[in-house]
């Protein structure tokens, strides 16, 4: 996102850029806004049915799609310290797999936290090429995706 500036926006908008300040303070509030624009777009999100396993699987696969659908956004969005928002519906979602699961209380935002993160960063490795880099071309990503998501699962599994 450093290649964006708001004069280069001004003019791909075809107005004054004094004018993008009427909306917002800064590049980073633009930025921020368009974040919780793309990610309120998960409130589409549906995992019900099915064992929590596959259901975390189906959100997990959910949040990818959203990722992978505006890469250079998430790149953005990974950078900064409040990419996961525990007030989303993706966070209550999750949380309300894990309490399906069987998890105590106490651990169900902890464990929710975790593998957020640990989502969150794998994604980041698979936007930035990471992740082709280290498995090898073709299908890595899905393969590494695919495997990442069955050890999670496996590591919740064992906490239930």
């Amino acid at each position: 996102m450093q290649s964006l500036s708001m004069r280069k926006l001004a003019a791909d908008l075809g107005v004054n850029p004094m004018s993008i300040y009427h909306h917002v303070a800064n590049k980073a509030a633009l930025l921020d806004g368009v974040t919780r624009l793309v990610t309120d777009g998960a409130r589409h999100i549906e995992v019900a049915g099915g064992t929590w396993q596959e259901q975390l699987r189906r959100l997990a696969y959910e949040f990818r799609a959203l990722s992978l659908a505006h890469s250079n956004l998430i790149r953005h969005a990974f950078s900064v310290d409040d990419v996961i928002q525990r007030d989303g519906p993706m966070w209550r979602t999750l949380c309300a797999v894990l309490r399906g699961a069987g998890l105590p209380e106490p651990e169900v935002e902890r464990t929710g936290a975790v593998l957020a993160v640990l989502v969150g960063g794998l994604l980041h490795t698979e936007v930035n090429g990471t992740m082709r880099r280290l498995i090898g071309e073709g299908e890595a990503d899905d393969t590494g995706f695919s495997l990442a998501v069955d050890l999670l699962i496996d590591g919740v599994a064992a906490r239930v």
